[in-house]
């Protein structure tokens, strides 16, 4: 799932539990993939480009279940215990949880039991077939919307991000090349989606925007 999807998962978490603030929703449910792009920036995961299509073939650090777990339980801990903030505590660790859940549902098999084990892994695969791909997570965003009772600002946020990333998830063959070339190239793209997804998000969600 693209970074606006997972930022409109934090609308779901916010909405069950209203007094939690937004960023630390938005920081949450993207925690994981942060993790991701630093482990990539220092060479500890990777993926790679072949038979035309990109393949995040190893992430078992940060995207394993065993990992989301541990940092769900130690984000609530930290929040809990560190800032007696239990509701907070309990929100945030979902959201770290979401992201594992999600992405099992949209990846290859690449999704590991723990960084130390080879099998097994899951992945639903969606991500193969990005039409399909593009359709469920374009109304997966409208229902975090809709359900949220946003703004009509935040859902054009939402619909306008959805739009943005279809090239990516068409992209093929000869388009990737700049990302094998250059392994830097797709953590900063994510990393830079993250950001600029958290500030439309929480910019567009508050009751003034409404």
């Amino acid at each position: 799932m693209y970074a606006i999807n997972h930022a409109a998962t934090a609308l779901l978490i916010k909405k069950k539990q209203p007094t939690a603030p937004l960023i630390p929703l938005l920081i949450s449910v993207q925690l994981v993939e942060i993790f991701w792009v630093i482990f990539n920036y220092l060479g500890w995961e990777k993926f790679c480009v072949s038979n035309g299509k990109l393949h995040l073939n190893f992430l078992p650090y940060s995207h394993s279940i065993f990992s989301g777990i541990m940092a769900a339980f130690i984000s609530f801990a930290v929040i809990n215990w560190g800032y007696k903030n239990r509701k907070l505590a309990i929100a945030f660790s979902i959201g770290v949880l979401s992201h594992i859940v999600i992405d099992i549902l949209f990846h290859e098999k690449d999704i590991h039991l723990s960084p130390f084990s080879v099998t097994p892994v899951w992945g639903f695969g969606i991500i193969d077939y990005p039409i399909l791909n593009f359709v469920i997570e374009f109304m997966y965003g409208i229902f975090c919307w809709w359900h949220f009772k946003g703004s009509k600002a935040l859902l054009v946020v939402i619909v306008a991000f959805n739009i943005i990333d279809l090239p990516i998830m068409l992209a093929h063959g000869n388009m990737l090349k700049p990302f094998a070339q250059y392994p830097f190239i797709l953590p900063s793209v994510i990393l830079f989606q993250i950001l600029i997804t958290w500030y439309f998000v929480w910019r567009y969600s508050s009751k003034k925007a409404n």
